[in-house]
């Protein structure tokens, strides 16, 4: 049995869709998280601060912070309660310990104690880690402000793209 030309047309395609599978994976220091279908998260989160990715935290810290929304760190965002809802399905369904977390987001959950809802990703093991040679002096900057202004270094973050290759910190 002899090499077909029917066999290496399949063998190239083989290894065509095998390297165009592998060159559309994210690279280790990506750290795309999914966000919800919808715009409604970047719509209504994203109006006043970053559209933060609900696989940065786990479920029962999006179910605490959703339903505070009339004292959202000091500020009264209350939304139709129809909108709050879908704004928890979509937080529940993607966050770090929900139906669609990836390892990244298990690793996530997994550094938040079961007793806790942490209300600021800032405050989570995993930022504390991703962000620990950041001069503290970047955070004074007053094009970013503040640890929470994620937007300002990571210009694709309403998409869940927090890559390291992506970082550009503002002067």
């Amino acid at each position: 049995m002899g090499i077909t030309w029917k066999s290496l047309a399949i063998l190239g395609v083989s290894v065509g869709l095998t390297g165009l599978w592998i060159g559309n994976a994210p690279a280790d220091d990506e750290a795309v998280f999914p966000m919800p279908r919808g715009k409604t998260l970047v719509n209504e989160c994203g109006s006043c601060h970053t559209a933060y990715a609900p696989g940065l935290l786990p479920a029962r810290s999006w179910r605490k912070m959703l339903s505070e929304l009339d004292n959202h760190f000091g500020e009264d965002v209350s939304v139709q309660e129809p909108l709050r809802l879908a704004l928890l399905k979509d937080h529940e369904d993607m966050a770090a310990d929900g139906a669609f977390a990836d390892m990244r987001m298990r690793r996530i959950a997994g550094s938040v104690p079961a007793n806790a809802a942490p209300q600021r990703i800032t405050d989570t093991a995993f930022f504390k880690f991703m962000h620990d040679e950041v001069p503290k002096s970047f955070w004074r900057r007053k094009a970013i402000g503040t640890p929470a202004n994620c937007i300002a270094c990571h210009p694709r973050a309403n998409a869940g793209h927090y890559g390291e290759r992506e970082v550009r910190i503002p002067q």
